[in-house]
């Protein structure tokens, strides 16, 4: 199944949240981290994502499989150090 083509409201809501840069960096002191959209995981079922409003800002490094300490790669792991996405995505949410 194709996945849905976002929004205007949608493209616009994931640029702020772009804007903010990447939150796990930014926890950790670093500003101006460039992000990727990191659509939420819990919650969803195997092979579905998240909507486009329940989104966190993530650099390579924090995001990808093959960042050396990327959400994809050990989720369960990156969460212990950085944070539970729900809990991430209040502060991206309290920030915008």
């Amino acid at each position: 199944m194709a996945k849905k083509c976002a929004t205007k409201a949608e493209r616009d809501h994931m640029a702020l949240v772009a804007a903010l840069g990447c939150i796990a960096c930014l926890n950790m002191g670093y500003v101006d981290t460039p992000p990727e959209i990191h659509h939420l995981m819990a919650g969803t079922g195997m092979g579905q994502r998240a909507s486009h409003y329940q989104t966190i800002p993530l650099c390579f490094h924090h995001h990808s499989a093959q960042g050396q300490d990327g959400f994809h790669k050990q989720p369960e792991t990156w969460q212990m150090k950085h944070g539970r996405e729900l809990d991430l995505l209040e502060q991206v949410r309290g920030m915008l």
